[in-house]
């Protein structure tokens, strides 16, 4: 099997069966054929599925080079939305190792990177492990600052979500935070 779409497929499902050191060597096969097929986007796919399946194990340096590769790829490729994917699990990788900082700055880029090709859904999901972060750190107001933006740019919120935001802002009025 060397049609790298084949073999993207073929490692989603190993991944999903939970075989993590086959579906990793599937999506190193996978990064070669799309080299091969001069397909910089497809590299970057299976590199940053690569950098998940490593931090899920703790392989903390495997996760961040395969990570930073996908992150060059993307911008050369001005792929945005898969970038700000990678800069989300970077954030997700350096908050792991506790690095609560470098995790914050990733997450905000990863956040205005979504915001700027208008992916909504991931912006929330990224501002609120912003928020969580913030929220472990003990940061209160600046986690419900980050909560408030994740439940504003949602779209959609739902019941609960439109009076979780509204008792947030109602808090964030009463700290002064906005």
């Amino acid at each position: 099997m060397t049609d790298p779409d084949d073999l993207k497929e073929e490692g989603l499902k190993l991944f999903q069966r939970g075989e993590l050191d086959n579906a990793v060597s599937t999506f190193e096969t996978a990064v070669s054929a799309y080299a091969a097929a001069q397909n910089p986007v497809g590299q970057a796919e299976m590199l940053n599925n690569i950098g998940v399946i490593q931090r899920m194990r703790g392989n903390h340096e495997e996760s961040l080079e395969a990570f930073t590769t996908a992150n060059q790829l993307c911008q050369q490729a001005n792929d945005v939305n898969r970038r700000a994917q990678v800069l989300g699990n970077m954030g997700d990788l350096y908050a792991g190792m506790g690095d609560k900082e470098t995790a914050a700055r990733y997450y905000s880029d990863s956040a205005e990177l979504f915001a700027q090709c208008g992916d909504a859904q991931k912006q929330s999901q990224v501002l609120k492990a912003l928020s969580l972060l913030r929220l472990r750190q003990g940061h209160w107001t600046n986690a419900m600052m980050h909560m408030e933006s994740s439940l504003s740019v949602r779209p959609r919120r739902g019941l609960f979500g439109s009076l979780f935001l509204g008792m947030i802002r109602f808090a964030l009025s009463l700290f002064g935070g906005k």
